[in-house]
C-alpha cells in the first residue's frame, strides 16, 4: 500500500518525512508524475482551488496528499539544488521551503530507453521537499513532493509494483519520446499499470505510440506489459496545450 511504499523510501531516516508519515492518519493519496523535470504544475492543477474554479463535467477524486516525481534527469544539476526559487513569472512563484535527503535508490539507466544516460550528476538521489506556490490565481499554499532521480520504468517495475504502491493520480505530460532528453519511450506502458495502482484520475497530453524504448521496456520488465487499453477513460476536463506542456491539449480522465 502507499504507506508501505513511502516508509520503504524513507529507510532509516528519522527526519521530516518520517515525522509526516507517522502523523498521517490512513493511507496517503499519491500523485505520480514521471519525467517531471523541473515542472511542478501538477501541484497547482491538482489543488482543490483549481477544481473549484474550473469544475469538471463529473465529480472528481479527492486531491493527493503527496506528489511523487521521478526523472533520471540528464540536465546536470536540478534547479532546486542551486536556488530556492524554481520558477517565477508575473503570476506565479514556485519555491523550495525545505529539502531532506533520503536513502539512495540506485536503479539501471538503459541507453536503449533514454538519451544521455551518463550525463547526470543525480542518479539514485531521493529528496523530500516542501514546495510553496504563490499564485495570483490560486493564492498561496504548500505541497509535499518526493523527488526520485531514477529512470521511470525501472522504478515502477523494481520498486513501486513489488511494494504494491497505490496511486490516486497519474500524470503523463510530455513524457519523452525524444523531447529534450526524454529518450526513446512515450510512456505508453503506463496504460498497463493504472489498474494495478488503483489509479482514479489519469491526466495526459495523449501522446502515446509504441517506440523502441517502450519495446525495450517490455523486454526488460514483463510486469509493465499489457494491451495499452484506453477504453476505461472518462474525460472530465480539457486544458489547452499552452497552459501546461505546449505538447497538446491535456485531458483529465476518470479511470474505471
Amino acid at each position: 500500500m502507499s504507506r508501505k511504499f513511502l516508509f520503504n523510501m524513507n529507510g532509516n531516516n528519522r527526519g521530516a518525512f518520517f515525522r509526516w508519515l507517522n502523523a498521517f492518519d490512513g493511507e496517503p493519496r499519491i500523485a505520480w508524475y514521471p519525467s517531471a523535470h523541473d515542472d511542478f504544475r501538477d501541484l497547482m492543477y491538482l489543488h482543490p482551488q483549481y477544481a473549484q474554479m474550473n469544475p469538471a463535467s463529473k465529480p472528481e477524486p479527492s486531491p493527493p496528499d503527496i506528489f511523487l516525481h521521478t526523472d533520471y534527469y540528464p540536465w546536470k544539476r536540478a534547479s532546486f539544488f542551486e536556488n530556492s526559487i524554481i520558477y517565477s513569472d508575473k503570476r506565479t512563484v514556485v519555491s523550495v521551503k525545505s529539502i531532506e535527503e533520503l536513502p539512495r535508490c540506485d536503479l539501471p539507466i538503459d541507453d536503449r530507453i533514454v538519451d544521455f544516460p551518463n550525463e547526470n550528476e543525480n542518479p539514485g538521489r531521493v529528496l523530500f521537499m516542501n514546495i510553496e506556490i504563490q499564485s495570483m490565481v490560486f493564492g498561496s499554499f504548500t505541497a509535499l513532493v518526493l523527488y526520485v532521480f531514477v529512470e521511470n520504468a525501472a522504478f515502477c517495475a523494481q520498486r513501486m509494483l513489488p511494494l504494491k504502491c497505490r496511486l490516486s493520480h497519474v500524470v503523463h505530460i510530455r513524457f519523452g519520446g525524444g523531447m529534450g532528453g526524454g529518450g526513446k519511450s512515450t510512456g505508453i506502458w503506463m496504460l498497463n499499470v493504472l489498474r494495478t495502482f488503483g489509479c482514479e484520475l489519469f491526466i495526459t497530453d495523449n501522446h502515446y505510440g509504441l517506440q523502441s524504448g517502450d519495446q525495450r521496456i517490455y523486454r526488460l520488465y514483463p510486469s509493465l506489459t499489457g494491451n495499452e487499453d484506453t477504453s476505461r477513460f472518462d474525460q472530465i476536463r480539457v486544458l489547452r496545450s499552452e497552459s501546461w506542456s505546449g505538447h497538446g491539449d491535456v485531458s483529465w480522465n476518470l479511470f474505471y
